[in-house]
């Protein structure tokens, strides 16, 4: 018996919605291979614990604490870094008003076939246990429940699935190998399911992937993480707690995603900044700029946490990746390869200009979250935006030159509200979005002034901390702080 169908097998024995779908493109169905496997015993009757007549019988799932969703992920990494095997079990309540008849989970790495290989899917209500069929539907992921779960009521589900990571090449920009592993290293980000938003009386929030910008929408939850890989890979992750023999373990509250870099080449700093370790992992060659981010980090979160309220994460590590872009993940950060490729010790350089984009991230899209397949300039306006930001306490000199080769030599024109779909690729989506969005917060300071500019971000975050935050909620935040009226600049920056 394999060794994850013989886990899943202990578990069973141990542990005791119609998807509302958005109008988008079309989009090739992606296909996912099932694994042959060994099944759980499939109960012939609904299993219940034994209990006297008037014994009250224990539930076989609880809520998790707060009624935040509780991911607790089982991942092996093959020396190879070349494929991984996960169990994951995620638990959840029912804090909807409508009774549930399935659970959706976001899987972008089926995008491409074979990348990601399905085993089993085990689900746990509160007085049963039982293998089910999903359905997968592009990158959206429909586990059917065996009996309606009710408002206020708990479920878990456990998916056991491989992961055979794609070849990355330096030039790839996101999202396309946000998953995936080059020669030296393999960097997983966006790789495991993710419960989609449900919203209430709709249904589950599903949406059709698109290899432009950042195709996720993901909310807060709790994760509980074992990661075992030989002694010579070391990981750059975000929330250890300890380290025993192969296995790191990891946890992380509160937080919007968990991703992982590792590589056996992998060098490590460290710092702190107030109290907050960072650490910053990166091959060997390239040990200057992996100091240079540390230093950039420490800057960055003085100016972030003064402009925008606390730190959102107990640590921030950072780490070198195999490809052109960058990626902000709760308390990590993938780190452009190209970047360390690149760096000369000037200020003004895509390494230093991109730390302190996705540090800011940490605050817009960790601690406030968004759709960002849908309104993606709700986050990364304040992230590009952020970049001039940090140039004018540091290096005020280059504030000119930076607005002029970060965002105007592309010349960004249109609607700051385009959606993902309203592009062809990544890269002329990131020149228009994030360069007409760092123009708008721009010309909103201006309009509010410094005083009510800066009190406006730290109350816009104090008030949609931990939530998905959208269009109506950032004007509201900016109409708390002036009278003054914002119709010329709805005009010029918004479609509608």
């Amino acid at each position: 018996m394999k060794w994850w169908a013989w886990l899943a097998a202990l578990l069973w024995v141990l542990s005791g919605c119609a998807g509302a779908t958005s109008e988008v493109p079309p989009q090739p169905t992606a296909t996912v291979a099932l694994l042959s496997a060994t099944p759980l015993p499939t109960p012939t009757s609904t299993p219940v614990p034994t209990a006297t007549p008037t014994a009250t019988p224990a539930s076989w799932v609880t809520a998790p604490a707060g009624g935040i969703p509780h991911y607790a992920l089982d991942i092996t990494l093959d020396a190879g870094l070349r494929s991984l095997e996960a169990v994951q079990r995620v638990t959840l309540v029912n804090d909807a008003a409508d009774a549930w008849d399935e659970v959706v989970f976001a899987v972008l790495p089926a995008h491409q076939p074979e990348v990601f290989l399905l085993s089993q899917v085990v689900v746990t209500t509160t007085w049963q246990q039982q293998p089910v069929a999903p359905r997968l539907e592009g990158t959206m992921l429909h586990v059917p429940l065996p009996v309606p779960v009710l408002p206020g009521e708990p479920v878990q589900v456990q998916l056991i699935y491989s992961l055979i990571a794609p070849p990355v090449a330096a030039s790839d920009w996101p999202p396309l190998e946000n998953f995936g592993a080059s020669a030296r290293l393999i960097q997983a980000g966006d790789w495991y399911p993710t419960l989609v938003p449900y919203d209430e009386g709709a249904g589950w929030r599903t949406w059709v992937y698109s290899p432009v910008g950042d195709p996720t929408i993901y909310e807060i939850a709790t994760y509980d993480v074992a990661l075992t890989a030989a002694p010579e890979i070391v990981a750059a992750a975000a929330g250890e707690v300890a380290i025993e023999g192969e296995t790191r373990y990891y946890h992380l509250d509160r937080a919007r995603s968990f991703a992982f870099l590792a590589s056996p080449e992998f060098q490590m700093l460290e710092g702190a900044w107030q109290g907050v370790p960072l650490r910053s992992y990166y091959l060997p060659e390239y040990a200057v700029a992996g100091q240079a981010v540390i230093d950039v980090a420490k800057r960055a979160l003085a100016l972030f946490s003064e402009l925008y309220g606390p730190y959102p994460y107990a640590e921030l590590v950072i780490a070198q990746n195999a490809y052109y872009g960058a990626m902000e993940y709760a308390g990590l950060v993938s780190m452009t390869g190209y970047g360390y490729e690149t760096y000369t010790g000037n200020p003004f350089n895509l390494l230093v200009s991109l730390t302190a984009h996705e540090i800011a991230h940490q605050w817009w899209y960790g601690a406030v979250g968004n759709d960002q397949v849908y309104e993606p300039w709700l986050d990364e306006s304040f992230a590009k935006y952020s970049e001039v930001l940090y140039y004018e306490r540091y290096h005020p000199e280059l504030v000119v030159t930076w607005w002029q080769y970060s965002v105007d030599q592309w010349a960004p024109s249109g609607p700051v509200n385009r959606t993902i779909y309203d592009f062809s690729d990544t890269a002329t989506y990131i020149h228009a979005v994030y360069g007409q969005g760092a123009h708008f917060m721009a010309d909103l300071r201006a309009l509010l002034g410094d005083t009510d500019f800066f009190a406006f971000t730290r109350e816009y975050r104090a008030a949609h901390e931990g939530g998905l935050a959208t269009r109506e909620d950032f004007f509201a935040a900016v109409r708390a702080r002036t009278d003054a009226d914002l119709t010329p600049l709805i005009v010029t920056y918004f479609s509608d």
